[in-house]
């Protein structure tokens, strides 16, 4: 019999198993692949106050491919341009595996135990406790344990065998890292709301240095590596991407439909991706998940303690994560399926209207990529924007979704 046994071995899993450990109680943590951190499926632009928020302001060196992050150029179809930028640097990109493996070395020097090759097929309560049939690659074949976090990531099978929801409204991604990509400017991401490349999301450039940078695009099509190539050779890009090199092509899936209705039940809690806690604007789940993450591994830890497994007492854990970060998700929820119904004269008009000293000075002191209902309560006193949004967003209330 295991105390808490953490279903998935990505940061949100991990970094509930880090959290549960600090209270000198015993985690398993079981992962599907032969490997953590094997995969990349994430871009790595993670913001330097959320790293904070989550306990890794110190990342190792070699983890950190590009601190120099200030902000972001947001292109339109039509070539406009809006820099959004703070005074300092704000964001790193990271290398996502090294960042993973990096989380499971902290939780081996807890004392934390992690069974790669140990898929869970099927979980169940059994009395008071859960049990978790594992596949034929697994050391075993069942595990007892007091209560499970179940942090599968975007495509959960067990939430639906506990009674819990699973998060909906997917985006597809893909993403190369590439050599020879020209005038890149290492302080900013750049960003494309460019419909017939990303449909229902965005393109972007992520500079490693001078010449290499992650390229990826969401589209809610398959497949996104298509979108991706002909984003790359667009009339907009092709100039810089003339002479290039491929160096890695990886792939993803990002929820969008914001957090499940409901992330805990008895002796089970739901973290990150397979809870939607992932930001409907970007897609970016790492600091939102992991966020809840460490409430939800010490909660756990305190229901061990306590011996107290229900619902009733685990229902602390959605209170905790909802008053952090809950508005915030629904707010970006509704600003993702609003850009989403721009037609690209819109987006472009948007970023002209946008492109003002006195929005810059919003963007400035407002602007925070984990916290974005800031800078949008702030922009929505500006009266001067109010004719384009009333017209466009009557046209976002009443009009059919294309997918």
């Amino acid at each position: 019999m295991r105390e808490i046994v953490v279903v998935g071995g990505g940061p949100a899993g991990l970094l509930s198993a880090i959290e549960a450990r600090k209270y000198d109680v015993d985690v398993l943590v079981l992962e599907s692949k032969n490997e953590i951190g094997k995969t990349e499926h994430c871009a790595g632009l993670l913001s330097i106050n959320g790293l904070k928020k989550i306990g890794l302001e110190k990342l190792p060196l070699d983890i950190i491919q590009n601190k120099e992050i200030i902000g972001a150029k947001i292109f339109s179809a039509r070539g406009s341009e809006l820099i959004v930028e703070k005074k300092s640097h704000h964001a790193l990109v990271v290398n996502r595996s090294k960042f993973n493996k990096y989380l499971a070395s902290i939780a081996h020097d807890l004392g934390i135990e992690i069974n790669t090759n140990s898929r869970v097929k099927k979980i169940q309560r059994n009395s008071e406790n859960v049990e978790l049939i594992l596949g034929k690659h697994s050391k075993r074949n069942k595990i007892m344990t007091k209560i499970s976090i179940l942090a599968e990531g975007r495509f959960p099978k067990l939430n639906s065998q506990v009674g819990l929801p699973y998060p909906n409204d997917i985006i597809f991604a893909s993403q190369f890292i590439i050599n020879g990509v020209k005038d890149l400017d290492k302080r900013y991401v750049e960003l494309y709301q460019i419909s017939e490349y990303a449909p229902g999301f965005f393109g972007w450039i992520i500079p490693i240095n001078d010449e290499i940078a992650k390229v990826g695009i969401g589209s809610r099509y398959r497949p996104a590596k298509r979108y991706l190539r002909n984003f790359i050779f667009s009339d907009l890009l092709k100039k810089r991407f003339h002479s290039f090199k491929i160096l890695k092509e990886m792939s993803g899936a990002i929820p969008l439909g914001s957090f499940i209705r409901r992330s805990y039940t008895d002796n089970i809690l739901v973290v990150g991706d397979a809870a939607g806690q992932t930001k409907p604007t970007t897609g970016g789940g790492v600091i939102l998940g992991g966020i809840a993450a460490r409430i939800a591994g010490e909660i756990a830890a305190k229901a061990v303690i306590e011996g107290n497994y229900t619902k009733s007492f685990l229902k602390q854990y959605e209170k905790r994560w909802k008053k952090e970060f809950a508005r915030n998700l629904l707010i970006m929820k509704l600003v993702r399926h609003y850009l989403d119904s721009l037609d690209d004269k819109e987006i472009d008009d948007l970023v002209k209207m946008l492109n003002k000293q006195k929005y810059q000075k919003i963007f400035t002191s407002k602007g925070d990529v984990d916290n974005q209902q800031a800078i949008v309560w702030k922009l929505l006193t500006k009266l001067e924007l109010w004719p384009f949004l009333i017209k466009t967003g009557l046209k976002f209330t009443f009009k059919k979704k294309k997918w």
